[in-house]
């Protein structure tokens, strides 16, 4: 080494060796820089166009709610967002189509089953370099692009544990919460909300809402109307009042348009569709009123009937109509809503996404219940069975029935209050009572149970070779017109399993795995003696809810005057409590919150209608539909 320094030659080599080292040195140091700097554009593109791409999906939600859902393919108009720093001119091209349908998973452990209610946003993100005309003319593209899909689904009153229209009664009294009410899931109501603090549950007597609460109007606590209440105790999910108003539609506009009849092709109000449920089939007859028939009943007042002694006191004299019932077979329901013109009687166990729905009252006979979860249970991990029940009338628990095959009396929708399952009527559904009376409060809409205000009768009876019928009916004028019938007896057919000697009050629980959306707060529990709607008179005027006298067992109690036997109302066996219906077990099933039943009702409110976010995902940009590139 000493030797080459010592030459001038050698001096020349280490130079340029110096020269050369530092010239890789500088051109090192210059491909790292820009390596980092080409990093740091192609990282801030990146994050730029993913947060553009989420706010493109928003815009493309917020379209959707003002013109509501989408038939075909819909494509935005594109905008452009441009960015400019100090070393950097970009312009982000974005774009979205709205599209129909489309399959999804909502959840690991859902999978949502109502296509026909699902719209996707697809965006994508374009960068071109330079902005204004420079970036139109320039052709050249970023490396970075983006593709997002966003999945709505249109929201419907499925997403609601508990929806009312309005809060009072027929009668113009308010409809209360109280101690025994325990609710869950998201409860709204476009009325004030009634609560009192009247004993009973584990609250210290007032009702408790585990899910947010929200009211057009206010709380009011019964019956001063006052707004003072522990608002933290009872409303633990949130309370909101002065909410926006939430229009609830009077026709199952969805399942019309959408569904396959069951039963007759038009609406016949003499016609009464029967359906039992069985996995993916419903099996259904139809039941025709007959025309009315003339009945003459010989009246003997001395009490002597049955058989009767000496000549009638008079004749009544009304009128019956029979119902004869054809069976139509057995079709597919699973993945479909069906369409009932009329009434609809249901009941049975359900696979796969299925909804019912009718023009006129829908009556629940027996539990709804769905194949793949076990009665008394949760259906939060079902992944395959949901069930919806629309009524553009009312929804109503049948006290009973007499079967269409072999004319036994059936009280399958009454229960013992205790046990496991409780018993009573189990419901696993969304249900919907859309019915809207104007003028005539009673023909509003309301989710409630039959036969409310029961009375004892006297029933067949055999004596010798001979059956005795309609005995209340040879002892008294029938209908009433001049003459009332007796407060504390049944009015003839009042009672659907009229006649009966010992009705019931107490019918057990009604058991919800579901959610409750109506017109008006329906009963579900009532009073022997109702001091909302008083009937000092006991007269008999059913449209008006005025049914007679009380309905305790110590009032009704009463012996036959011919037969001996003592008469009165009593409970189900097993049943407890001091009234007349259910107790409420409700709960809200939580897969809601994700996917509803087919075709069920959806939620508008009066400026937009609302759309539920069920996932957004970020997809290759090889996959961009061509509507879009």
């Amino acid at each position: 080494m000493m030797k080459i320094l010592g030459k001038p030659s050698g001096n020349i080599s280490i130079a340029m060796l110096m020269m050369v080292l530092a010239m890789v040195s500088g051109f090192t140091m210059t491909s790292m820089a820009l390596k980092d700097i080409i990093g740091f554009q192609f990282e801030y593109e990146s994050a730029q166009a993913q947060i553009l791409l989420r706010s493109e999906s928003l815009r493309g939600q917020a379209v959707l709610q003002k013109i509501g859902n989408v038939l075909i393919e819909t494509p935005t108009t594109e905008r452009s967002v441009e960015v400019v720093g100090s070393n950097l001119k970009k312009t982000f091209r974005i774009k979205s189509l709205l599209l129909p349908g489309g399959s999804f998973y909502s959840d690991e452990t859902v999978v949502a089953g109502d296509q026909k209610q699902v719209v996707q946003v697809h965006s994508r993100v374009n960068t071109r370099t330079g902005i204004g005309q420079a970036a139109m003319g320039n052709q050249r593209r970023s490396l970075v692009r983006k593709y997002g899909v966003f999945t709505l689904e249109t929201e419907t009153f499925a997403k609601f544990m508990y929806f009312t229209d309005m809060e009072k009664d027929p009668n113009n009294e308010p409809v209360r919460f109280y101690g025994p009410d325990v609710l869950y899931g998201r409860v709204h109501s476009n009325d004030d909300i009634w609560i009192r603090n009247a004993g009973g549950g584990s609250n210290s007597g007032w009702p408790t809402f585990h899910g947010w609460v929200s009211t057009s109007g206010f709380i009011r606590v019964y019956p001063s109307g006052g707004h003072d209440f522990p608002q933290d105790t009872i409303f633990r999910g949130g309370l909101s009042e002065e909410y926006p108003y939430t229009v609830f539609p009077e026709e199952a506009t969805t399942i019309r348009n959408r569904g396959t009849i069951l039963g007759p092709a038009s609406f016949d109000p003499k016609k009464i569709v029967f359906a039992e449920i069985d996995g993916p089939s419903c099996s259904a007859l139809v039941g025709t009123i007959l025309s009315p028939q003339n009945v003459y009943s010989d009246v003997y007042t001395n009490n002597s009937y049955p058989p009767g002694q000496g000549d009638p006191a008079w004749t009544n004299s009304y009128r019956v109509a029979d119902t004869t019932w054809t069976y139509i077979g057995t079709s597919n329901s699973a993945g479909k809503s069906r369409y009932t013109f009329g009434k609809l009687w249901l009941k049975g166990n359900a696979s796969g996404f299925q909804t019912y729905g009718c023009g006129d009252t829908l009556f629940v006979i027996g539990d709804i219940t769905l194949r793949g979860t076990p009665k008394g249970t949760s259906p939060e991990k079902n992944k395959t069975d949901v069930v919806g029940l629309v009524s553009e009338k009312s929804i109503v628990i049948k006290y009973g029935y007499r079967h269409p095959v072999d004319s036994l009396r059936y009280h399958e929708t009454s229960g013992p209050t205790t046990g496991n399952p409780l018993g009573g009527v189990w419901i696993y559904a969304a249900m919907a009572a859309l019915g809207k009376g104007y003028d005539n409060a009673y023909a509003d809409g309301v989710f409630t149970f039959e036969y409310q205000h029961p009375h004892p009768s006297t029933p067949d009876q055999r004596i010798g070779d001979q059956v005795y019928t309609r005995i209340d009916i040879h002892r008294r004028r029938f209908p009433q017109i001049n003459y009332s019938w007796p407060p504390l007896l049944d009015y003839p057919w009042y009672n659907p399993l009229w006649p009966e000697r010992a009705p019931y009050l107490e019918r057990g629980y009604i058991n919800i795995h579901g959610s409750v959306s109506q017109r008006r707060r329906g009963f579900v529990h009532r009073n022997y003696i109702d001091n909302d709607n008083p009937n000092d008179d006991g007269i008999w005027n059913q449209p008006l809810d005025l049914c007679g006298g009380s309905s305790s067992p110590s009032a009704t109690q009463q012996q036959d005057p011919v037969l001996g036997f003592m008469m009165a109302t009593r409970d189900y066996p097993g049943a407890s409590g001091s009234g007349i219906g259910y107790q409420k077990n409700y709960h809200y099933d939580t897969r809601f919150y994700k996917i509803s039943p087919i075709d069920f009702p959806e939620v508008n409110r009066r400026d937009e209608k609302p759309f539920a976010i069920v996932k957004w995902e970020v997809r290759s940009p090889r996959l961009i539909p061509n509507a879009l590139i």
